[in-house]
């Protein structure tokens, strides 16, 4: 009798263990939350430094008055690189990922060059040029969209610049009104426009970096000698690649 008793006590414990396990559930995995997302906030007024190489370039054509009219004299081409240091300010407006502002910046610019050959008129006559792009400022629109810290922009607007041209023939010509080689001058302050892009980057959270091209074109100015025997159209184009750091608040 008693051994049926602890066997029916056995059974018992079993089947109560057996559906213990069966209402046991799997632990159901837990996933760890997503990382927040860090926004850049590009909005507001920045202000910095720029530096990098300018490529200027002077085109320039002249014709001379003679006996039969106004006749082709000589075409130059001359290609100069230096170095251009300045500042900047600006603003940026945000929406979401889109970003866009204005830009300004003034800058130093180290473009002079020069260039001696014989006039492509075909009768021999040296002629000496010089050339350079003194200085340099731009008012520019800047729009671009952000992919995480970067921001990729196009920008253009105006620009303004101070040019010297001049060219000269050999002192041994004079011209009407005696002066010595017929020089022909343009120191002038030109107005033009100016295109181009690049990038900006976060470095810290109101620093950032960036990197641009900007094309510039400074238009034409005729210019002739004292005696309006010679007349030049000077053409005035640079670009320049620079590196700049801004610092926003």
């Amino acid at each position: 009798m008693i051994k049926r008793q602890l066997m029916a006590t056995v059974s018992c414990l079993a089947l109560t263990g057996a559906a213990s396990a069966a209402d046991m559930r799997a632990p159901v995995p837990m996933k760890a939350p997503a990382p927040a997302v860090v926004t850049q906030i590009w909005a507001g007024p920045y202000i910095g430094i720029n530096g990098g190489v300018a490529w200027h370039r002077l085109r320039t054509d002249t014709t001379v008055v003679d006996i039969i009219g106004v006749a082709p004299f000589d075409s130059a081409r001359i290609n100069t690189t230096g170095g251009t240091f300045g500042g900047q300010v600006g603003y940026n407006w945000q929406s979401q990922n889109f970003v866009y502002g204005l830009e300004a910046d003034i800058n130093w610019v180290g473009g002079k060059g020069s260039d001696q050959h014989i006039a492509n008129n075909g009768l021999g006559q040296p002629i000496s040029y010089t050339t350079k792009l003194s200085w340099l400022a731009t008012l520019r629109a800047r729009g671009g969209v952000t992919f995480g810290p970067t921001l990729l922009f196009l920008t253009g607007g105006l620009a303004v610049g101070g040019v010297k041209n001049d060219w000269t023939l050999p002192t041994t010509f004079l011209c009407i009104g005696g002066a010595a080689g017929c020089p022909v001058s343009d120191h002038s302050t030109r107005v033009g426009w100016t295109a181009g892009g690049g990038f900006e980057r976060f470095i810290a959270s109101n620093l950032t970096v960036k990197a641009e091209a900007l094309y510039v074109d400074l238009g034409r100015k005729n210019a002739s000698d004292l005696s309006a025997s010679y007349t030049s159209r000077f053409k005035n184009t640079a670009i320049l690649g620079r590196l700049g750091l801004n610092l926003k608040w």
